[in-house]
C-alpha cells in the first residue's frame, strides 16, 4: 500500500533531484565526470566503503568469466579472454556466486545509504539469477548459443568499440582467439542432450563466428597494418579452422542427440524473475494482466485503422502503410531527419531535457554487421565515453526490386518513427546519457546476453515506454498511421511474454506460439517463427511489456501522490539517472518504503 504522507516526499524527490541535475536549464550542459557520480554513494560508514569494495570484487570477478558481456559493458579488464565452459570452471563459478552472496548478505542493510541498499538487492537478486542459470536450467549444458555468442560477441565488440587504441584490440583478439579449441572442447563434453531448437540455431550462430573470423574482422581492424595485424590475422586462421571442424561434426555430435525438453516450468520462470526483474507475481497472473493489455491494444490498432479507412479490412489498411517507406540509398537520411524531429518533439514538449551536448550518430550499418537496426550507445561504465551510433540498414543494391521493397517495408515512415524512439530518441541512447550519472555501478550495467541473468525490464522497459510515450504526448496526432506502428511493437513484445509462459509453463509448442504470433500481433509467418523460437533460450523475455507495465504504474501511482507539484520531465530524468534496475528499485528509489505492486 502506498502511503498518504508520501506525496510530500515524492515531491521533494523530484525537486531535489531536478535541482541537483548538472547544467540548470542548460541542455547542452557537460555531464558530471564518473567521479561525482560514485561520489553520490555517500560512502561514509565502515559498511558503505565495505559494500563498494565488493562490488568492485564482483565485477572484476564476474568479468573474469564472463569477459564478452564485461566489454560491452565498459569494463575491459579481462578482453583478452574467452570465456570457459569447461565442467571445472562452472563449479568454481557456483562456488565463486555462493560466496559473493554470502559475503554481501553479511552487509547490514540499515547501515546503507538508500542507493547502497536497493543496489545490494539487486545485486543479490541478479547473484540468484546466475546461480539458477548454472544450477537449474544449466544453459551450460542445453544451448549451443551460448558458446558461439562467446566468440562472435567478444571479437565483435573488440572490432566495433573503439575504446582502445585498435593495435591494443588486435592483440586482444589474438590473445581471445587462442581459447576457441578449448571452448569447442568444452561443448563437445557439456551439451549432451539440448533442446533441438536451440542446437538448430546454435549450429547457424557457429557458421556465423566462422564467416565473421574468415570475411569481418579484417575489414574492422584493418589499420595499422603491421605485426599485431598479422599476428591476429594468424590466429584468427587456426581458430576458424577449429570452427570449421567443429561444424563438420556438429550433425553427427551435437544435433544427433538434441532431443533436449524446452520448457523450464513454472517454479523456474517465477523465481528468475523473482531473482533479476524482482517481480513476484505468479505466472498466472502475469498471463492474465498481458492477455488484459494484448486486447486492449488490439482494439485501438482497429480504432485507429477504421480513423483510417472504415470501409476496409485492419490490416488492408495497415499493408497500405508498409508500403510507405524511404528508397534505397535514402533510409540513413531519412532516419536522421526522423531522429531530429524526435528530439525537438521530447525538448520542446517538456518530457526530458538532454543532459549533454552529445548527439547519436546515425550511420549505415557495416558490411560484416547487418541487422535491421540498432544502438550501439556508449556504456556508462565507459570512460571516456566513446561514440554513439545508431545503425540502420538499408536494402542490398544487388537484391531483386522485389526483395528491396519487402526490406524496406520494415521501416515505412511510422515504423520508423517508432524504433528511433525506442533506439534513440528518448529511449536507449538518451537512457546512456543518464546513466552517466547514475550512484554507484550496479546500475549502470548496460548489456547482458541471453539467457544469462540481466534486470531487462529497466532497460528495454524504458526503450519500450518511449515508443508509447511520443504518441501519447502528441507525436504525429493527425496521423493515425503512426499510432498503428506504436500498437503494432506493442501488441508484439505483449505476445513475447504470453507466449514464453505458455511454452516454459502450460506445455505450448514452438509452433502454436508462432500460430500466437501472427493472430494476435499480425506478425508474417516466418517472422512469427522467429518470435517464437526466441523463447526457448530467453526464458524470461517478458521485459519489454513487463517494463514499460510497471513504468506506467509508476508513473500513474507517482502522478496521484505528487498531486498539484508532479512534473512529467522531472519523473523521466529521475526515473533515467536511476540507472538500469529492476521496477521495485525504482520504486523505492522514488518512493521511499513503497510497497505498492510494480505491476497491475
Amino acid at each position: 500500500m502506498l502511503r498518504p504522507h508520501q506525496t510530500a516526499t515524492l515531491a521533494a524527490l523530484l525537486s531535489i533531484a531536478a535541482a541537483c541535475s548538472p547544467g540548470g536549464d542548460n541542455a547542452s550542459s557537460s555531464t558530471p565526470p564518473d567521479s561525482t557520480a560514485r561520489a553520490a554513494y555517500g560512502t561514509t560508514t565502515p559498511e558503505s566503503r565495505t559494500f563498494a569494495a565488493l562490488v568492485d570484487t564482483y565485477l572484476d570477478g564476474w568479468a573474469g568469466f564472463y569477459p564478452s558481456i564485461a566489454a560491452g559493458n565498459g569494463l575491459h579488464m579481462h578482453d583478452d579472454r574467452l570465456e570457459d565452459f569447461s565442467a571445472d570452471n562452472i563449479a568454481r563459478q557456483v562456488a565463486w556466486f555462493r560466496d559473493m552472496k554470502e559475503q554481501l548478505t553479511a552487509i547490514p542493510s540499515a547501515a546503507l545509504t538508500p542507493d547502497e541498499r536497493v543496489d545490494q538487492r539487486i545485486l543479490s537478486g541478479v547473484i540468484d539469477g546466475w546461480l539458477l542459470d548454472l544450477e537449474v536450467a544449466k544453459s551450460w549444458q542445453r544451448n549451443p548459443m551460448i558458446y558461439a555468442s562467446a566468440v562472435t560477441d567478444g571479437v565483435h565488440n573488440l572490432m566495433t568499440m573503439e575504446s582502445s587504441p585498435a593495435e591494443l584490440r588486435m592483440q586482444r583478439v589474438r590473445a581471445k582467439l587462442r581459447g576457441v579449441p578449448a571452448l569447442l572442447d568444452a561443448a563437445r563434453a557439456n551439451l549432451a542432450n539440448p533442446p533441438r531448437i536451440l542446437a538448430e540455431r546454435g549450429l547457424g550462430m557457429f557458421q556465423g563466428a566462422s564467416a565473421m573470423l574468415a570475411n569481418d574482422l579484417a575489414l574492422a581492424l584493418a589499420e595499422p597494418r603491421g605485426a599485431a595485424f598479422d599476428s591476429m590475422m594468424t590466429e584468427a586462421v587456426t581458430a576458424g579452422a577449429a570452427l570449421d571442424a567443429f561444424i563438420a561434426e556438429y550433425p553427427r555430435t551435437i544435433l544427433a542427440r538434441a532431443n533436449g525438453t524446452i520448457a523450464l516450468g513454472t517454479e523456474y520462470v517465477e523465481a528468475r524473475y523473482r531473482a533479476e526483474e524482482l517481480i513476484d507475481v505468479p505466472s498466472a497472473r502475469m498471463l492474465e494482466i498481458a492477455q488484459r493489455e494484448l486486447a486492449l491494444e488490439q482494439a485501438l490498432f482497429v480504432e485507429k485503422a477504421r480513423a483510417i479507412d472504415s470501409t476496409r479490412a485492419p490490416m488492408d489498411v495497415w499493408r497500405d502503410v508498409l508500403q510507405d517507406h524511404p528508397k534505397r540509398g535514402e533510409l540513413v537520411a531519412a532516419t536522421r531527419k526522423v531522429v531530429d524531429e524526435l528530439q525537438q518533439f521530447v525538448t520542446s514538449q517538456g518530457l526530458v531535457r538532454l543532459p549533454s551536448a552529445d548527439q547519436v550518430i546515425i550511420e549505415p550499418s557495416k558490411p560484416f554487421d547487418i541487422g535491421l537496426a540498432s544502438m550501439h550507445a556508449s556504456p556508462p561504465m565507459e570512460s571516456p565515453p566513446v561514440k554513439s551510433i545508431y545503425y540502420i540498414t538499408d536494402a542490398n543494391a544487388s537484391w531483386p526490386a522485389e526483395r528491396q521493397d519487402k526490406w524496406l517495408e520494415r521501416f515505412n515512415y511510422p515504423s520508423l518513427t517508432i524504433t528511433s524512439a525506442h533506439e534513440a530518441m528518448p529511449g536507449h541512447f538518451v537512457h546512456s546519457l543518464f546513466m552517466r550519472e547514475t550512484p554507484g555501478k550496479i546500475r549502470r550495467i548496460w548489456i547482458g546476453l541471453n539467457p544469462f541473468p540481466q534486470p531487462s525490464s529497466g532497460q528495454d522497459g524504458w526503450a519500450h515506454y518511449a515508443e508509447h510515450l511520443v504518441i501519447e504526448q502528441g507525436f504525429k496526432r493527425d496521423d493515425p498511421r503512426y499510432a498503428m506502428a506504436q500498437l503494432s511493437e506493442s501488441m508484439t513484445r505483449i505476445c513475447r511474454l504470453i507466449v514464453s509462459l505458455n511454452v516454459h509453463v502450460n506445455g505450448w509448442t514452438i509452433d502454436q506460439g508462432a500460430k500466437f504470433f501472427e493472430e494476435n500481433a499480425h506478425v508474417p509467418g516466418p517472422a512469427a517463427l522467429q518470435e517464437a523460437s526466441r523463447v526457448a533460450y530467453d526464458p524470461t523475455n517478458g521485459g519489454y511489456f513487463l517494463g514499460k507495465r510497471a513504468m506506467l504504474t509508476l508513473r500513474e501511482d507517482a502522478t496521484r501522490l505528487g498531486g498539484s507539484t508532479f512534473n512529467l520531465r522531472e519523473f523521466h530524468e529521475r526515473v533515467m539517472r536511476n540507472g538500469i534496475a529492476p521496477w521495485w528499485a525504482h520504486r523505492q528509489l522514488l518512493i521511499p518504503g513503497d510497497s505498492g505492486a510494480v505491476i497491475r
